[in-house]
């Protein structure tokens, strides 16, 4: 097994590797950018060369400017000095775990020397001080495309040590900022042609709510009184962003017969992904599919929303500025502090009960958009989620997302039942002391039936692993399984993706659609392990799989294709071939369910507001019964759900 040290170390050798790699190719190209060579004037080589440190990666924030010029994309010589950049403040990192470990071995081995846990604990708690520290600069200095790996890093406390997730979890929002003149002249220069700021906000924040690493966010106040969050594009990332996917795709698509997984189908899918995300445009219009899609269910019926996503505001949008619905709340992952400066602790039961309701409108909203829409948000890091009073979720930056087609969110559907019918299996098969032959028999042809549908997905694995049914099936439970799922072989895969033993590591290729919906999986895992929530997708997303196949027959016109209607602050959708009385039963339906729904939120911020008010033994008491409350209703639900598909 690899232990956390390894995983470190496993992390950070990879992102040097590559960018290692990736040199020799880009040194290779440097000059062949331009037909005429480093000496054309006009060749980007040429100009790269011209400036003082290289190339420029500073914001400018010069007033006299008349415009903002947004860079070209990095020249094959410029992406090179960035990995030289990174490879010279990551590499002593590395070093100096392998130089501890050597050292620590040479005491145990040669000088026989006993190293308690205490002080072998102590002396790696002072190298992650120090590497992360190291990184975390590294990444804050050079942003672009590193600034995405150390997020992810970020919420994966269940891999990596606490001082490298606690150092880039400032990555979700806490980048240095653009200077304000320059935010001022590019709100003025995408949506007023030059007009001053006055000409359509009363007032505009000069300190933003967050930066991050693609853009920045401020608070305004619109003519009429509306208070909305400006989002604008930083002038430099776009050419870093894209050379830094581009250096990746390279290198993968290079050295493919010899790396573990198809990274190149990664790195494809990111960089597209990345187009769309730097296209305000596109966002906007993403923004409105995702908010139909959280307020329908699989099958197409409004519903109520799972989470709230900011609106754009009118046609207040350009390339690179976003005008939106401004969302209270506190993101994510500074929810802990602020729970902690309210007096609630981590493991009470107020802290458990609003962990459960993060996740489950989180889970919720994610199985409508991936098997009712099919229209998918692809970057729900802790940055991106808000939780407001009464632990409302918000779910924002939509600038990376996936749509998913009918064939493929059937077979999603499929998989992610078969996991669930192992699991309960498998639970079976534990729970007898000497599981009957029977038990066994089904779970074999549960395993059976889940490693035929990931095969059929789309998923490749080297030849000499063709025919092994638990690899097969320890894949599909990677994906979609609980996180403390024993996979099958008797401990020959671990459910740990970093570990030597890792299913996802004999993986060879994988349809380019699963990229970002296996990193929205992966990253609601990591949240659920960070909120100390037992979370299970298939349990999550069992219901709505099963009405994803009964509504699957045909295809539907999308929920963006038909009729709008938007009443009481619901979302719903008509058909043209409704006659006037089906239209008034839509309507009276429609004015029920927005009743019920404020009623129902009203009931429920009635009796939050009485039990804040308890006294703190009673207080305590109520929680712990709801909780007890809210994990029975899960067991039966659960059971019932098995019950179902028997």
């Amino acid at each position: 097994m690899m232990t956390r040290r390894k995983q470190t170390q496993f992390q950070l050798a990879l992102m040097l590797i590559l960018q290692f790699v990736s040199l020799q190719t880009t040194t290779v190209g440097a000059f062949q950018s331009s037909p005429t060579g480093p000496n054309n004037p006009s060749s980007p080589a040429h100009q790269m060369v011209a400036t003082t440190s290289g190339f420029d990666t500073t914001e400018s924030s010069s007033e006299d400017a008349s415009t903002i010029d947004f860079p070209p994309p990095l020249s094959p010589i410029q992406r090179t000095a960035r990995a030289l950049k990174f490879y010279k403040q990551v590499l002593p990192v590395l070093g100096a775990y392998k130089v501890k470990e050597f050292e620590l071995e040479l005491r145990r081995k040669q000088l026989k020397q006993e190293i308690s846990e205490e002080e072998e604990a102590s002396i790696w708690k002072e190298i992650d001080e120090w590497g992360s520290a190291r990184v975390a600069d590294t990444i804050q200095d050079m942003k672009g495309f590193y600034v995405k790996t150390g997020q992810v890093i970020s919420t994966r406390v269940d891999l990596f040590p606490e001082a490298y997730t606690s150092k880039l979890q400032d990555l979700q929002d806490g980048l240095d900022p653009m200077p304000f003149a320059l935010v001022k002249k590019v709100v003025e220069q995408e949506l007023l042609d030059g007009a001053p700021l006055s000409e359509l906000f009363a007032t505009f924040e000069e300190e933003p709510l967050g930066a991050a690493s693609i853009a920045q966010v401020h608070k305004a106040t619109l003519l009429d009184g509306r208070v909305v969050a400006v989002k604008l594009q930083r002038p430099n990332v776009e050419p870093k962003l894209l050379g830094d996917v581009a250096n990746l795709k390279r290198i993968s698509k290079a050295l493919a017969d010899n790396l573990p997984v198809d990274y190149y189908t990664v790195f494809c899918e990111l960089g597209d992904a990345l187009n769309n995300e730097l296209n305000f445009l596109a966002e906007a219009q993403a923004m409105r599919k995702i908010d139909l899609a959280i307020s329908h269910d699989e099958q197409g019926q409004p519903t109520q929303r799972a989470v709230s996503i900011p609106l754009p505001i009118g046609e207040l949008v350009s390339k690179r500025v976003l005008v939106m619905d401004f969302v209270e709340g506190v993101p994510l992952n500074k929810l802990k502090q602020r729970m902690k400066e309210k007096g609630i602790e981590e493991g009470t039961p107020e802290a458990k009960l609003a962990g459960r309701r993060i996740l489950d409108s989180l889970s919720l909203a994610f199985g409508r958009m991936i098997f009712g829409a099919g229209f998918l948000h692809g970057d729900p890091h802790p940055g991106n989620i808000f939780i407001g009073e009464g632990g409302k979720v918000s779910l924002i930056d939509c600038g990376q997302f996936k749509a998913l087609p009918r064939p493929q969110r059937v077979r999603l559907a499929e998989v992610v039942l078969a996991v669930a019918d192992y699991q309960d299996a498998a639970a079976l098969v534990a729970a007898e002391q000497n599981a009957s032959s029977d038990s066994v028999a089904k779970m074999t042809a549960c395993k059976d039936r889940l490693a035929t549908l990931v095969q059929d997905f789309g998923v490749t694995v080297a030849e000499e692993n063709q025919y092994d049914t638990d690899l097969w099936c320890s894949i599909g439970l990677f994906l979609f399984g609980n996180a403390d799922q024993r996979l099958p072989g008797n401990g020959k895969y671990s459910a740990n993706e970093l570990d030597d033993n890792s299913p996802i590591k004999l993986v060879t290729s994988f349809p380019q659609e699963l990229v970002l919906l296996g990193r929205a999986t992966v990253l609601l895992k990591g949240i659920a392990k960070k909120l100390e929530v037992p979370f299970s997708l298939a349990d999550k997303w069992g219901p709505g799989c099963a009405l994803t196949l009964e509504a699957a027959s045909e295809p539907t016109l999308p929920l963006w294709g038909k009729e709008t209607a938007i009443n009481g602050g619901e979302v719903s959708v008509s058909s043209p071939t409704e006659t006037p009385t089906d239209a008034e039963k839509i309507r009276f339906l429609q004015v029920m369910r927005v009743l019920k729904t404020w009623g129902k939120g009203k009931g429920r911020r009635f009796l939050e507001r009485v039990v804040r008010r308890l006294p703190p033994n009673l207080k305590a008491q109520v929680l712990e019964a709801e909780l007890r409350r809210q994990e029975r209703k899960e067991r039966e639900m659960k059971e019932n759900m098995r019950v179902s598909r028997q």
